[in-house]
């Protein structure tokens, strides 16, 4: 015997209305915080991008002159030539860079040289010396007095050669940096496959090292492309006439008050710039994808004749690194060969040294130089972790 369900039985459950969420204090700090950051942001970057690309398109009076002033600038020999320098200089020396940094990283990682971890040390000291270091140093060695003119077979230090020479010490170890990590993340069970198969150390390079670092060269080519082409020191110092498009907007503006050409030399430069910025986004995604958590790390096996060989690479290229540095540290204590004229009487010149190190205004030079860096460094600090909790 069956009996009939009620109609309350049945009915379905009313449904209860949604309870919003109220916020609470870390919610509205955490809100206020992103709304401050949203308008630091706006004022200190995207207005200054847009008056810039705003001041491009208007001449000396403030009209709006349409794409004129881009027209005049391609159209100008000059200013055309300083943006082929810029390609060419910029293509030359990251080729270099990226070349000698793998090789430099390769060593440190796939190798069991010794003194590798005091390599590495060196190699990562230029990044904290600012890119007119090894220009002034560039010209102590081989300017017009320089000790070692005549390496250089007659030719000049002022111009692309110091320039290359300058931005390759300059940029070497942000590419460095990013290829040792890259080296580092590679899978040791490719390896062992590749050895199982029988395949040779040179067929193991292309198949198996190259397309698991491929990520890394790119990220690293385009930092060192954008670095070098936005360079501003080492050819202010050390480029002589050779014009790039660093110089080319001090000189457009600063030498002639011509704000709307400056502002479009300035536009053609930061056109690689965000290129590379989205390109190495692309790239450090990539690259993540790769990692598995069953990834073995990779252990090199002693070798000899190859680890020593990469000793003597490295040590090479760190004497010089230090060459360059222990250049620019004794020119401090120097007589500049190029810029002051001799002086017979040289006795006094310690106490001189000593009286210009601690004048006031070098005092406030140095404090400056170092406050500044510190109060970025906190603020930034602050806007990426946020508003602490209370």
């Amino acid at each position: 015997m069956t009996t009939a369900a009620t109609p309350a039985a049945t009915a379905p459950p009313a449904a209860y209305p949604a309870v919003r969420r109220r916020l609470d204090r870390d919610d509205i700090l955490m809100r206020g915080g992103l709304l401050l950051l949203i308008a630091w942001m706006l004022v200190t970057l995207v207005l200054p991008l847009w008056s810039l690309l705003s001041k491009s398109f208007q001449n000396d009076k403030g009209e709006f002159v349409g794409l004129a002033n881009y027209l005049t600038y391609f159209s100008t020999p000059a200013l055309f030539q300083s943006l082929w320098n810029s390609v060419w200089v910029s293509l030359l020396s990251t080729a270099i860079t990226v070349t000698l940094a793998f090789l430099f990283a390769y060593g440190l990682t796939r190798t069991c040289m010794p003194l590798a971890r005091l390599f590495r040390a060196i190699a990562q000291v230029p990044i904290l010396a600012p890119s007119l270091l090894p220009g002034i140093s560039l010209i102590y060695l081989f300017g017009n007095q320089g000790m070692l003119k005549s390496w250089l077979l007659g030719d000049t230090i002022y111009g692309p050669i110091g320039i290359v020479i300058g931005e390759v010490f300059y940029t070497f170890p942000h590419a460095l940096m990013i290829l040792i990590t890259a080296l580092s993340l590679t899978d040791a069970r490719l390896y062992e496959a590749s050895e199982s198969l029988g395949a040779g150390k040179i067929r193991t390079f292309f198949t198996v090292t190259l397309p698991s670092v491929k990520y890394g060269l790119i990220s690293a080519i385009f930092v060192v492309f954008t670095l070098v082409i936005t360079d501003f020191g080492v050819p202010k110092v050390i480029g002589g006439k050779f014009n790039m498009l660093a110089t080319d907007i001090y000189k457009q503006v600063i030498g002639q008050q011509n704000f709307s050409m400056g502002a479009v030399v300035a536009i053609v430069l930061l056109a690689p710039a965000v290129l590379a910025f989205f390109v190495d986004r692309f790239v450090a995604r990539k690259q993540m994808s790769l990692l598995s958590a069953r990834a073995v790390p990779y252990a090199p096996k002693p070798k000899p004749a190859r680890d020593y060989g990469y000793l003597v690479y490295c040590a090479i290229v760190g004497a010089a690194i230090i060459g360059i540095l222990a250049m620019a540290a004794a020119a401090s204590f120097m007589r500049a060969l190029e810029i002051r004229p001799k002086r017979r009487n040289s006795s006094s010149r310690p106490r001189k040294i000593f009286s210009a190190t601690v004048s006031v205004g070098r005092i406030d030079c140095s404090w400056n130089t170092m406050a500044m860096p510190e109060s970025k460094a906190s603020r930034g600090e602050w806007i990426l972790t946020g508003l602490p909790s209370t």
